[in-house]
């Protein structure tokens, strides 16, 4: 007999967030490891980034793992992968380079947690509790990447940098209790495959489909570059107001404001439902261009100003990510359904680690992070990935 459908579904949603604490790790601690390293902005990119493409090359081969042995040994050797890798950036990384290494390493970890705890989700659920399930899971993943903004603050202030990865290879290998409270799955409801890699060609056969995964990938370019430009470029506009500001630290603020965009992410999708996915998408996408282009245009404005369009942007450019996920689950069949998620989280996670390069590229370009017009073209960078998730759902394809 399965176990509970609300003991499965917490245990894996507070593992995802446990296993989570690495993930804004660098982007939270940009500033200050920018100065001790001597690092310029595409570097900060580069490590801001290279998680996500850590995960999305593992993406392919742990799902095609997941599918031919037991979930639970694949999420168990990912999680230990994630673990020795953030302790190796505490113990060993010294500058840029070993960081890069380590960090790669440990996206490659985290994207066996992520996926394979969904596939784990879905093999012990069915019915209503098996949607209600992967709804509630994906809002602990916006949840976790607030929580990883604000361990990260609060360690760094406290105990310093390295203390930051201790704490996240602490929260990977306590990811793995989960496995203590989930059970098998249910007779003849896990899926068996002997393909090494999932079916992406009958996948890119289907127009409708691919449409909600350029949007992804759109979607995500921005996402993940905010989230790693978030505390830099507060801190260049901070120090443009002449240090008035908060007193609350800028990991703090970027936490928080991850955790404002969830329940917008939730009514979003709702409205998606209601009144057409395309159409909702489209207008999200626009409107954050549109935050984009203000952001850039008040890179030295008023701080209370500047906060407040971060805060909006967060919820335009995170917002619709239901919605786009619900578009590419509904445009699937129960074929390809596997092979598309795949390929959903593979397109998106590779966007997720060029945003932030191709933002960090863009500001040493225009003069450096102490530079407005810098910041400007940083911003005209990041709405390319709404412009990319507008033209996807305005696209017209052929029936």
């Amino acid at each position: 007999m399965g176990r509970s459908p609300v003991i499965v579904t917490v245990a894996l949603s507070v593992g995802l967030m446990l296993a989570q604490l690495a993930i804004m790790a660098i982007p939270a601690l940009s500033v200050e490891l920018a100065a001790l390293w001597e690092m310029d902005a595409s570097r900060i990119g580069w490590l801001g980034g290279i998680y996500f493409a850590g995960y999305a090359v593992a993406l392919p081969f742990l799902s095609g793992a997941a599918n031919r042995m037991d979930g639970r040994i694949v999420y168990l050797i990912a999680a230990l992968i994630s673990a020795t890798a953030s302790f190796s950036v505490a113990i060993f990384a010294d500058g840029f380079w070993w960081t890069l290494v380590f960090r790669f390493a440990a996206g490659i970890g985290f994207a066996g947690s992520h996926i394979i705890g969904m596939k784990m989700l879905a093999d012990r659920l069915t019915g209503d509790a098996q949607a209600r399930a992967s709804a509630f899971y994906t809002a602990a993943f916006a949840v976790g990447s607030g929580c990883s903004f604000l361990v990260a603050g609060l360690f760094s202030q406290l105990f310093g940098w390295q203390a930051v990865f201790v704490s996240a290879g602490i929260g990977s290998l306590l990811s793995l209790l989960a496995l203590l409270f989930i059970g098998p799955p249910l007779a003849g409801n896990e899926i068996r495959s002997n393909r090494l890699f999932p079916d992406f060609l009958s996948v890119l056969r289907d127009t409708e489909v691919i449409r909600f995964v350029i949007a992804y990938a759109g979607n995500l370019w921005e996402v993940f570059a905010i989230r790693v430009w978030f505390v830099p470029f507060l801190a260049f506009n901070i120090a443009a107001n002449e240090g008035f500001g908060p007193k609350v630290d800028p990991t703090t603020i970027v936490g928080l404001s991850v955790f404002i965009a969830v329940p917008f992410n939730l009514v979003i999708a709702e409205l998606g439902v209601r009144w057409g996915r395309k159409s909702v998408i489209l207008v999200v996408s626009l409107a954050s261009v549109v935050v984009c282009g203000l952001l850039g245009w008040q890179a030295t404005g008023l701080y209370v100003l500047v906060l407040a369009l971060l805060l909006i942007h967060g919820i335009t450019s995170y917002g619709d990510v239901g919605a786009i996920a619900g578009g590419v689950v509904a445009a699937s069949t129960g074929e390809t359904r596997a092979a598309a998620l795949a390929l959903f989280g593979v397109i998106g996670f590779a966007f997720g680690f060029l945003g932030p390069l191709a933002v960090g590229l863009a500001i040493d370009l225009a003069g450096g992070r102490d530079e407005p017009l810098a910041w400007f073209w940083a911003f005209m960078v990041m709405a390319l990935g709404s412009v990319v998730s507008a033209s996807a759902m305005a696209w017209k394809s052929r029936a």
